[in-house]
């Protein structure tokens, strides 16, 4: 287990994790704003073996999100360095039919606490294509502050950090 909220349990992926995820990242709707869009399954098991050993290596990664009441994932939600910086950015991706539903900004918010444990993160950011105000309302809602637009992913985006303390 990394992190349980009172709706989610945010915890390790395990083998069988890439079948059953699978699905939620071949969704136009959900990869919208995903740099380079939908995953096949092999994408989603490369991805998911990859955020294992990020887990291993820095101690913090991105997680399966489960709905405790379901027992389903719904997506995943963690902390990763920012397309080759040195900062940390809280991101998520949820299944749609889970998107209003305030457990992004659950899992999210959860994520920024648990960042917050780790003796070298002191700053996380958040950021979001402009035209993605799902996103945007979460990183509102999380309690992350507006700094302006950056370059990331090739885009413009909207950047929102927060600080420990």
């Amino acid at each position: 287990m990394v992190v349980e909220t009172e709706r989610l349990l945010i915890r390790k992926w395990n083998d069988e994790d890439a079948a059953a995820v699978a699905d939620i990242y071949l969704k136009p709707e959900v990869m919208e704003f995903i740099p380079g869009g939908v995953w096949t399954l092999e994408r989603t098991a490369r991805i998911i073996a990859r955020m294992r050993e990020l887990d291993v290596e820095q101690g913090y990664g991105f997680y399966p999100v489960v709905v405790k009441s379901l027992g389903t994932i719904i997506g995943h939600c963690g902390l990763g360095q920012l397309e080759r910086t040195p900062e940390i950015e809280v991101a998520f991706v949820l299944d749609s039919p889970y998107w209003g539903k305030g457990y992004a900004s659950e899992a999210a918010r959860a994520m920024l606490a648990h960042g917050f444990t780790k003796p070298n993160i002191s700053h996380i950011v958040a950021v979001a294509f402009p035209e993605n105000a799902r996103s945007i309302g979460v990183m509102r809602s999380i309690g992350t502050t507006p700094i302006g637009l950056a370059h990331h992913f090739g885009r413009t985006v909207v950047k929102y950090e927060a600080t420990a303390g």
